[in-house]
């Protein structure tokens, strides 16, 4: 059953119900081309069919929930969510950044955010050119997340993301989850994998071992399309083409064969 929980002009919270009532999923749009009525949250019908129940919040615009109703949206969430109950927000890029800065108001237990940015505003972050705010409006930037949270960080440390992430580790302790040559699209390169539900489950479940997933979605690279086109990207120009080989080849030598299980320092000192 599908029941509306807040409803504004910017925003709009619908709950799922599920049969299990132990977990309960917060889940928050990335940024879209369009935005038509009517439809689905993200990771809907993900959790639909999986019994756990699920609140979405479906944005106007790609405002990055910059919006003055959020702390009435939110409360009403956490108030409807029963005593006991863990709560975990989930969400990439727009939506992570949304997972992390809302998980405090939301009392959540969890946060998994694939590739979140740390912040909009072009004082703090004025290196990113990506993307932009339909909004001027930073009201929510500077919102901690929840201390008490685990928060599960998906990224690719050969890119720009990193930047975000580094801030991100200023403010709060993170598991991070590096998942090379994956780009922005983390989650993309996850779900090519065929490894998104067991990810989002064993996470929900307390038994996600980070670095053995590591190990295991590096090894299942060569099927995801994701990081079929960044590697390609990766071998332009003679320099880059050298240096991407030879990380790639430290990486597989820890990754690839098991002998290691940290990765972390083969990242390049600048983000392409």
């Amino acid at each position: 059953m599908r029941e509306l929980i807040f409803e504004s002009e910017n925003l709009t919270v619908v709950k799922v119900h599920g049969e299990r009532d132990d977990t309960a999923f917060v889940t928050f749009e990335s940024m879209r081309a369009d935005w038509p009525k009517g439809r689905k949250g993200f990771g809907e019908e993900f959790f639909a069919k999986r019994a756990h129940t699920a609140y979405h919040f479906l944005p106007s615009g790609n405002c990055w929930y910059q919006y003055p109703e959020m702390s009435e949206a939110l409360a009403r969430v956490r108030a409807d969510v029963p005593r006991g109950t863990r709560i975990i927000t989930y969400g990439m890029s727009m939506g992570g950044y949304a997972a992390y800065r809302f998980s405090a108001p939301l009392g959540a237990d969890v946060v998994i955010a694939f590739s979140p940015q740390y912040s909009i505003d072009r004082w703090r972050v004025w290196w990113e050119r990506r993307w932009r705010s339909q909004s001027r409006s930073v009201i929510w930037d500077r919102q901690r997340p929840r201390a008490e949270a685990v928060k599960y960080v998906f990224y690719d440390p050969l890119n720009q993301d990193r930047r975000h992430i580094r801030a991100m580790r200023r403010e709060a302790p993170l598991e991070l989850v590096r998942i090379y040559f994956s780009g922005h699209a983390s989650i993309a390169y996850v779900n090519d994998c065929g490894l998104l539900e067991t990810v989002v489950m064993d996470i929900a479940e307390g038994r996600f071992d980070a670095a053995g997933f590591e190990r295991r979605i590096w090894q299942r690279r060569q099927v995801s399309e994701t990081y079929a086109k960044v590697r390609q990207r990766k071998r332009t120009g003679l320099f880059r083409r050298l240096r991407y080989l030879v990380i790639e080849h430290l990486l597989e030598r820890r990754l690839g064969t098991g002998r290691g299980s940290d990765a972390a320092g083969l990242t390049p000192d600048r983000a392409r």
